[in-house]
């Protein structure tokens, strides 16, 4: 690397370096890249040995590690690093408390904490009538199950075990407990029953009419089983021989119909009955009948059982012939038969329904929305978000739930791009940006001579409303241009378009601008004027550095220039070169002869140096050109080497190239016979290749003199040709001879104004000096196009500059004729 230099830092993976010096005591920084974070020192120092302090850090990704699983639950998501995403899920049964998701963050955190999983609750169940409840264990808890069983003398209808669900509700209705019923015990022929209640635990008695006498039991009691006990008695017959009618079983038949000694009966039941006794009796002498009274008992279909997520409605029993009626809860449909008939065989008809659960199916989710809930059945609900920059319509929207008969609760909601209003206008200002969408920025600028109060940017943020504080378009404050030593100034307003004027006291002359006027740039135009003793007319002694020589061939007049240089062993600081300006001071700055060991180096013009004792580098000389002029070769430093000789070579500051634009007007005066002569300088025209310049001199409104110049780099002088072009016979104070007068005039840079001056001698009889000014206000676009100088006086930081007299005008020499 160069002296003092450290060269370009490591790279950093993932990262980006900040900071464009490399020189000695220059520090760079070290950044991650979004989702990385920084291992290692941020800020290198270069140091004097041309490296960079400490080790080049590193940037690892930022990660927040498994956060684990929930008990009970599950953590879904394989990525852990910054603004990763996991979202907690719990099992079947269980229901999530705390955050459902959770995001990483740039400090290695999870944005939330685990969450748990809490086991489902159900309600309680409630008790049934005349039953016993178990459950084991009392928790009533997802899994769990909740038995009833019937106490003595009742039956169960419906299902006897009800299950927890993962939905908080149990699988069944509640069963019912209906008392047993043996039915009507039935009535011999000839008997009298006495009781009427046949439910289990009841007693009914029989008796036989007249003097009958009873074969059988005299009383019976239902039983738990539903029939009962023992079997239908009988009255005997009138007379010897004979047997009394036993009866027909209700629901069955009889054939036979005779009652004598020895006679048969048989018996039979309908379908759907079962023969309970002795299907055949015969008539025994002692008048009796054998065997037991037959009875047809309705077959038993059993307990058709209560449907997952169903009820039954209604019941008849559970004997042939009797129905069961069911319904699905609310929310719930069935696709089969909801009615169950008991049949001849002892089963139900069908099967039970199957009551599912409706579903509204998946509503959709909206462009530019998000959708929360998967579960889209009766009664879950499902609620949506706009993504930012969206807002929710209709804002009561958000929620849809899934109703009983399959339709959602309203219709989907549309998310509608937030747009803010046009920006408040500013006066004198306009808005920069066109985009008035949610999240778009928008700034002010302000028109010519005005500007803002405060570097605002509004944010279109929220529901559509511009963020931040509207600024205002204030006139632009020049500021007190001040006033002049020995004289005054009018106008108390210093903002844009104001105007000052400035007086002298007497006997003191104005010399700069009377008026002036502040401009859009926040500069005052023209030129600070000075109140200058019209008895001076000269700048005073500049001084002569100690240790040092001052060089001025032509005094201390306006325009004049002096040059300084050193003796050995010392070095120029300050201006290397100062001119006298029209306000009778000098340019730059005060000049020094500095000893050292390093030679002298070239002294330029139009420069000024300063020598700073650099770390690494040694004792350097660093060089800036005066205001109007640019580097245009050399070096911008120059350091004194082991040898004590001086790095890189001497700077050159030169006027711009384009000081002599075509159409350039100069204005100014020259002397004949000790009197001022005004006089104009229009350049017609120049060719950059030949070096040749044409222009039209006019002195004074009769004559014009066309002039030409050829610069000729090998000789000291140049010359100028002319043709003369009178307008007006006899009017010209002079005469034209044919002697060739010679001059070696100068351009110089106006530096109180920055402007270009044009000055030397014409060396003819009775003739004087000569002095012109380019003239820069701008009368048109055409004229700013020609005018353009591409360089900023100041710019060029540590350069020499040397007198520019490389353009064809830069030495102009006229042949002045003198009429005789």
């Amino acid at each position: 690397p160069a002296a003092g230099h450290c060269g370009s830092p490591d790279p950093i993976v993932n990262g980006h370096i900040s900071g464009d010096g490399f020189s000695y005591r220059d520090t760079v920084v070290y950044q991650c890249h979004a989702g990385f974070r920084l291992v290692g020192t941020s800020v290198r120092i270069c140091l004097q040995d041309h490296k960079w302090s400490g080790q080049t850090p590193v940037c690892v990704a930022i990660t927040c590690g498994h956060p684990g699983n929930p008990a009970h639950g599950l953590t879904n998501g394989s990525q852990f690093n910054l603004n990763d995403v996991v979202n907690f899920t719990c099992n079947t049964g269980y229901v999530l408390q705390g955050a459902p998701q959770a995001q990483c963050r740039s400090n290695g955190q999870w944005s939330s904490p685990l969450p748990t999983c809490r086991v489902v609750n159900c309600s309680d169940p409630g008790s049934v009538d005349n039953a016993v409840r178990q459950s084991v264990p009392e928790s009533l808890v997802y899994g769990r199950t909740v038995v009833y069983h019937c106490k003595k003398g009742f039956y169960l209808l419906g299902s006897s075990a009800l299950t927890c669900t993962a939905s908080g509700l149990w699988d069944r209705s509640l069963p019912k407990c209906l008392a047993i019923s043996c039915g009507h015990p039935g009535v011999p022929a000839n008997a009298i029953l006495t009781g009427d209640v046949f439910t289990f635990g009841a007693t009914v008695h029989y008796s036989c009419q007249g003097a009958r006498s009873l074969v059988g039991d005299h009383s019976r009691v239902c039983q738990e089983d539903g029939h009962w006990s023992g079997a239908l008695p009988h009255c005997t017959g009138n007379h010897p021989g004979f047997c009394g009618d036993p009866g027909t079983p209700a629901h069955g038949s009889r054939l036979g119909d005779e009652f004598k000694a020895k006679s048969l009966l048989r018996f039979s039941c309908e379908v759907g009955y079962l023969l309970r006794g002795s299907p055949e009796r015969t008539c025994l002498l002692n008048g009796s009948w054998s065997g037991q009274q037959p009875a047809c008992e309705a077959v038993s279909c059993g307990n058709p059982g209560t449907p997952t997520n169903g009820m039954i409605v209604s019941s008849d029993g559970i004997l042939f012939s009797s129905s069961v009626v069911y319904a699905c809860w609310e929310g719930y449909r069935t696709s089969g038969l909801t009615t169950r008939h008991c049949t001849a065989n002892g089963t139900w008809t069908g099967t039970a329904p199957d009551c599912t659960i409706i579903s509204c199916g998946d509503p959709g989710t909206p462009a530019n929305g998000i959708q929360f809930g998967t579960d889209f059945t009766f009664n879950k609900t499902v609620s949506y978000q706009c993504s930012p920059g969206h807002v929710l319509e209709p804002a009561s929207g958000a929620t849809l739930r899934c109703l009983g008969d399959g339709a959602w609760s309203h219709g989907r909601p549309v998310c509608r791009a937030v747009l803010c209003s046009p920006p408040p206008p500013v006066l004198h200002g306009e808005v920069e940006g066109t985009d008035f969408r949610w999240g778009a920025s928008i700034s002010y600028s302000c028109a010519a001579g005005y500007q803002l109060s405060h570097p605002a940017i509004l944010s279109c943020e929220g529901p559509g409303v511009w963020k931040g504080e509207t600024p205002q378009c204030l006139p632009v404050f020049c500021g007190d241009p001040g006033t002049p030593a020995e004289g005054q100034l009018s106008g108390k307003s210093f903002t844009y378009k104001s105007e000052v004027s400035f007086q002298c006291r007497p006997p003191f002359v104005l010399v700069g601008s009377p008026r002036r006027t502040c401009q859009a740039d926040g500069a005052w135009s023209g030129v600070q004027p000075a109140c200058i003793d019209p008895a001076h007319n000269t700048c005073p002694d500049p001084g002569t550095p100690h240790f040092g020589i001052q060089n001025s061939s032509r005094g201390y007049e306006v325009g004049s220039s002096v040059f300084f240089r050193c003796r050995k062993g010392y070095h120029v600081q300050g201006s290397t070169t100062r001119t006298c300006l029209a306000n009778l001071t000098w340019s730059g700055i005060q000049t020094e002869c500095i000893p050292h060991a390093c030679r002298q180096p070239e002294t330029p013009a139009h420069a000024d140096v300063r020598a700073i004792e650099l770390p690494a580098f040694g004792y350097t000389l660093v060089y800036t050109c005066h205001p109007g002029f640019f580097l245009a070769g050399g070096s911008e430093h120059r350091t004194c080497k082991a040898d004590l000789k001086w790095t890189g070579k001497s700077p050159v500051c030169k006027i711009p190239s384009d000081v002599f634009f075509v159409g350039s007007v100069w204005k100014g005066h020259y002397e004949y016979l000790g009197k001022r002569q005004p006089a104009t300088l229009t350049v017609d025209s120049f060719n950059a290749t030949r070096s040749r310049v044409n222009a039209t001199f006019a002195a004074a409104s009769q004559v014009e003199l066309k002039l030409t110049e050829d610069h000729k780099p090998v000789q000291k002088s140049r010359y100028t040709r002319c043709c003369h072009s009178p307008k007006g016979s006899g009017l010209y104070p002079f005469k034209i001879d044919n002697t060739l007068i010679r001059s070696d005039p100068k351009v110089s840079s106006g530096l109180e104004r920055g402007g270009f001056t044009f000055q030397g001698d014409v060396r003819g009889e009775d003739f004087g000096k000569f002095k012109l000014e380019r003239q820069d206000a701008l009368s048109s676009d055409q004229d700013a196009a020609h005018r353009h100088l591409g360089t900023s006086s100041g710019s060029v930081a540590a350069a020499i500059l040397v007198p520019f007299f490389a353009l064809i005008l830069s030495g102009f020499a006229f042949y002045l004729y003198k009429h005789r």
